[in-house]
């Protein structure tokens, strides 16, 4: 593998270019998703018709692309270590097209993961027109990851280190600049075009010994939650063995049932986080919200259904937070729908730091670092004696017959990449 000879002051102009171009097309994507057409094709009596009207669009995506479905974040981790540092522009397309089909018609999938495939492909496409070296291509898309989030989430911190943790895998000066200098200027750059940051409000609390048992609590149930999470996507993948098409058509079906049930929870879930945080909700329907969502969410990832995973995990850890503080009848139920949208996320892909990160970031309140600290580790080293599986990537490579805890350049210590 080709060592990099370009200087950071020689990449960062093209880093910037290529980034920039990222964060457009992403932005793209991102107004796509917050602005689904299910609201509008649905009515009081055909919930179900949107998820029904997804299923030949998606089967005729399939077949139009159908050597090259790879997609998501699992894509960008195996073309990163594995690959030749260049993403197909195909495989962008289906991405593209397939998640915003699907995100418009309300399956519940999030879309962090298609726009960390969008972005890092439109970095490394732009970067594959100057003819550069496989090493610098690989750059490029951690850059372009790393400014997809920003611009979904607006959380630059948790943007740097979760591209480390989940896509680069090591720690390289030169590259940890090239990718703080994308994230900043991608996050300036979305404010420039209007993007508008996630931000909670969190009320005040006093820490007491008491309030730091149930952070534990809480955080042994996300564990136990996340592990059940991923042990049925494994276990549905293992018992529904279709072709594409049929696969397609089960998750439409799932999602229509779904919808007619309680059409709160599904989609890609904004408007029912802010419900969750600023209005009060029966412990019933919490509940329901919650089985709804984990099903749907289990079903369309398990059936291959090109969206991601950390939007489901953030709703999954709100809902859990709040029935966690119904049932307790606590008065700090924002507190724990809070932190256990980092939990949830931390467990279920491996990222306890990004989750904490996420949430100090959002609610701008240094006070949750001791609570996130205690719940988030406390369901992720839980998650790691329950689950198959250490996290949903490992899982879903799995499902293509690779190994990555086996596979050397795939592990988390020094790697063989030059980057």
């Amino acid at each position: 593998m080709d060592q990099p000879s370009y200087t950071i002051s020689k990449l960062l102009p093209l880093v910037l270019f290529c980034s920039s171009i990222a964060v457009i097309v992403v932005y793209a994507f991102r107004y796509i998703a917050l602005h689904p057409l299910y609201h509008q094709l649905a009515t009081q009596h055909s919930y179900f018709m949107p998820a029904l009207i997804a299923i030949p669009l998606l089967i005729m995506l399939f077949f139009l692309f159908a050597k090259h479905l790879s997609s998501g974040l699992p894509h960008v981790v195996l073309e990163f270590h594995l690959g030749l540092g260049k993403l197909p522009y195909l495989n962008f397309l289906f991405q593209f097209f397939s998640a915003s089909v699907a995100l418009l018609t309300g399956f519940a999938i999030g879309a962090i993961g298609p726009a960390i495939h969008i972005g890092a492909s439109s970095a490394n496409l732009t970067g594959q027109l100057f003819k550069i070296r496989p090493c610098t291509l690989r750059i490029l898309s951690a850059c372009g990851a790393s400014a997809a989030i920003t611009i979904m989430l607006d959380t630059p911190l948790m943007a740097i280190l979760f591209t480390y943790e989940t896509i680069i895998r090591q720690f390289r000066g030169r590259t940890l600049i090239l990718v703080v200098a994308s994230t900043l200027f991608a996050q300036w750059f979305g404010h420039q075009i209007g993007v508008t940051p996630l931000h909670i409000e969190v009320p005040p609390f006093h820490l007491s010994l008491p309030l730091a048992g149930l952070w534990l609590l809480f955080g042994l149930l996300c564990g136990v939650l996340s592990a059940f999470f991923l042990n049925s996507i494994d276990l549905f993948t293992q018992k529904v063995r279709l072709n594409y098409w049929m696969k397609i058509t089960l998750a439409g079906i799932i999602t229509a049932c779904l919808s007619v049930v309680s059409p709160e929870a599904i989609g890609l879930g904004y408007q029912l986080l802010q419900s969750l945080l600023y209005e009060e909700q029966f412990t019933a329907l919490i509940l329901l919200w919650f089985c709804v969502r984990f099903i749907g969410s289990m079903a369309v990832i398990a059936l291959a259904i090109p969206g991601g995973a950390l939007g489901p995990s953030l709703i999954l850890g709100a809902l859990a937070g709040a029935m966690f503080s119904q049932f307790l009848s606590l008065e700090v139920s924002q507190l724990f729908i809070v932190i256990g949208m980092g939990a949830f996320l931390g467990a279920v892909l491996h990222v306890p730091l990004a989750g904490i990160l996420f949430v100090l970031e959002t609610t701008h309140d240094i006070s949750l670092l001791i609570p996130c600290i205690i719940t988030s580790y406390s369901a992720y080293f839980l998650h790691q004696h329950f689950c198959k599986h250490n996290n949903l990537i490992e899982l879903l490579l799995f499902r293509q017959k690779i190994i990555l805890r086996d596979s050397p350049s795939l592990k988390k210590k020094r790697l063989t990449s030059p980057l």
